[in-house]
C-alpha cells in the first residue's frame, strides 16, 4: 500500500508541474521545441607589431589579425581592419607575430638515445601506457617551442590518433596532431617489428585500409635502400632496388590516393626515384640527393622534409635534462645546440658529411626544390633545424617560410595551417624578437595560440 500511494503522489505532484500545452487542431502539424541558438564564439583581435605571415613575404608592421573562434577571419594593415565590438584584444605590438610552426616529420612517442634505431624501436615495443607518457611530455615541449602543427610519419597501435583526439577534447594540452597511424613496411624493412610484415600488393592494399579505417589522416611507407635489421643490417640491396617491389609501391600509393587521402616516404638516395615515380606526394629525409633526383623531384612537383637533428641521436643522451633538469624552452635548445657543436668539433667525418649535406639542401633550392624540415623525433628542435638551413645559405625569412607554410604546403595540409590568412586556423605564435633578422631569436617564444585557444599560460612542466 506503501509504495502505491508513493507511486501516487508522485505521479500527482509531476502533473503539477508540466505546463499545460493545447492540443493542436486536428491536421496541424505539432510545434516542435525551437533549436538552441549555436554557442557564440569568442573574438580576438591580435595587435601584431611585425608579422610574418608564413608565405615568404617579408614582415609587415603594425597587422591585426581578426580571430573567431578556431579560424582567422580576417588579416590586415591596423588603419584597415576594424576591431569588432566586445573582441578580446591581445596587445603583441612589441613582438614579431608569426603561423604556428609545422613539423613535418615527427613521431610522437619516440625518444632516440645512445643505441639509435635499437633504441627507438625498443620504445615502440613498450606498454602503451608508457609510450602515452612520453607522448604527453613530448607534444607539451613541441608547443612550448612554438610547434603548433605536428605531422606524423609513424606510431605504433595507433597512440597517434588516440592523442591527437585528446588534444581536440582538450584533455591534454598539444600541437594540432595529423596522425598517420601504424608504420607501412615489410618483411626485412625499416621499423618495428610487428610492422616489418606486409608483403604483396594485397596485403598493402588491406594495411592501408585498416589504418584509414582507424583514423589515419595521411600514411607513410618506409623505402630503404639496404637492409635495416638482423644480420645483414647496412647491406645495400641490389642497384636501384629496395625492401618493397614495384608493384608493392604502385599498389599502396594507388591505395591511399583512391581513399583520397597523401602518401609520403622515408626514402634516401635512389630509394627516392621508386618513391616519387610510384606518384607519393612528399619525401622523408630526402638524403643522399644527386642532381638527378633533385631535377626529378622539382619536375615533379615532390617536396621533401630535412631531417638533421636526428642524425645526433648516437651522441645524444640528454632526455633526462629535459625531464629533470630543464626549466624552459631555452634550456633545452642550448642543452642540444652545446652537444651539436661539441659533436661536430670533434668528429671530422660528421662534420664532412655535415657540409656535403648543406651543399644538397642548397643545390636542392637553387633547383627550385621545396625544401622542408622536421624533427624526426628529436622534440623541440625545429629551432636548430631551421639554424641548419640557414648555416646552407638559406636566409632567416627562408627558413622561417619551411618551418611554416612550405612545410604545410610539401605535406598537404596548406589549407589549414602554415600561415596567418583568412580562413586557416588560427594557430599563431609571437617573437620575442626579430628572427627575420636572427634566427635564434625564434627560442623567445612568447605567445602560443592553437586554434583560437591561448595556451600561453602553460608551464614547461
Amino acid at each position: 500500500m506503501r509504495t502505491t500511494a508513493m507511486t501516487l503522489w508522485t505521479a500527482v505532484l509531476a502533473a503539477a508541474f508540466i505546463p499545460s500545452v493545447p492540443s493542436p487542431a486536428h491536421g496541424a502539424i505539432p510545434m516542435m521545441a525551437a533549436a538552441s541558438p549555436p554557442a557564440a564564439q569568442e573574438v580576438i583581435a591580435i595587435q601584431a607589431g611585425r608579422l610574418i605571415d608564413g608565405t615568404g613575404q617579408p614582415a609587415r608592421d603594425n597587422q591585426v589579425i581578426i580571430v573567431r573562434g578556431e579560424r582567422i577571419e580576417a588579416v590586415g594593415d591596423a588603419a584597415a581592419v576594424a576591431i569588432p565590438d566586445g573582441a578580446r584584444v591581445v596587445d603583441l605590438s612589441g613582438h614579431t607575430v608569426m603561423p604556428g610552426i609545422v613539423d613535418a616529420h615527427a613521431h610522437l612517442s619516440i625518444r632516440p638515445d645512445i643505441r639509435t634505431l635499437r633504441g627507438q624501436l625498443e620504445g615502440m615495443e613498450q606498454h602503451d601506457a608508457m609510450q602515452m607518457a612520453r607522448i604527453v611530455r613530448n607534444i607539451r615541449v613541441q608547443l612550448m617551442s612554438g610547434v603548433t602543427s605536428i605531422y606524423v610519419v609513424g606510431e605504433v597501435h595507433y597512440n597517434d590518433i588516440q592523442a591527437s583526439q585528446a588534444v581536440e577534447e582538450g584533455i591534454i594540452p598539444g600541437p594540432r596532431i595529423y596522425p598517420s597511424g601504424n608504420f607501412i613496411s615489410t618483411t626485412a624493412g625499416h621499423g618495428p617489428a610487428e610492422y616489418r610484415t606486409t608483403n604483396g600488393p594485397w596485403e598493402m592494399r588491406t594495411f592501408v585500409r585498416q589504418n584509414y579505417e582507424m583514423g589515419a589522416h595521411h600514411m607513410k611507407l618506409t623505402i630503404t635502400d639496404r637492409a635495416r635489421v638482423g644480420p645483414n643490417n647496412g647491406t645495400p640491396y641490389a642497384p636501384g632496388e629496395s625492401n618493397y617491389t614495384k608493384e608493392e609501391i604502385d599498389a599502396a600509393v594507388n591505395e591511399l590516393h583512391r581513399l583520397g587521402i597523401e602518401a609520403t616516404a622515408h626514402a634516401n638516395g635512389q630509394s627516392i626515384r621508386l618513391a616519387v615515380e610510384a606518384g607519393v606526394n612528399s619525401i622523408q629525409h630526402g638524403g643522399n640527393l644527386d642532381e638527378e633526383l633533385m631535377d626529378l623531384m622539382a619536375s615533379r612537383d615532390v617536396g621533401f622534409v630535412n631531417t638533421y637533428t636526428i642524425g645526433f641521436q648516437s651522441v645524444f643522451n640528454e632526455w633526462g635534462f629535459l625531464d629533470n633538469e630543464a626549466g624552459d624552452i631555452r634550456d633545452w635548445l642550448e642543452r642540444g645546440r652545446r652537444v651539436h657543436e661539441q659533436e661536430l668539433s670533434r668528429n671530422e667525418g660528421r662534420a664532412q658529411r655535415r657540409l656535403d649535406r648543406l651543399g644538397q639542401l642548397s643545390r636542392s633550392k637553387e633547383k627550385g626544390v621545396k625544401v622542408g624540415i622536421g624533427t624526426d623525433s628529436m622534440h623541440g628542435y625545429m629551432l636548430l633545424e631551421m639554424e641548419n638551413l640557414v648555416a646552407a645559405g638559406f636566409t632567416p625569412l627562408e627558413a622561417i617560410t619551411a618551418a611554416t607554410g612550405l612545410n604545410a604546403e610539401i605535406v598537404g595540409i596548406e589549407d589549414e595551417v602554415g600561415t596567418v590568412e583568412t580562413g586557416r586556423f588560427a594557430d599563431i605564435i609571437a617573437i620575442d624578437g626579430r628572427p627575420d633578422e636572427n634566427i635564434r631569436d625564434m627560442g623567445n617564444v612568447a605567445f602560443i595560440m592553437v586554434g583560437g585557444r591561448d595556451q600561453s599560460a602553460l608551464s614547461f612542466r
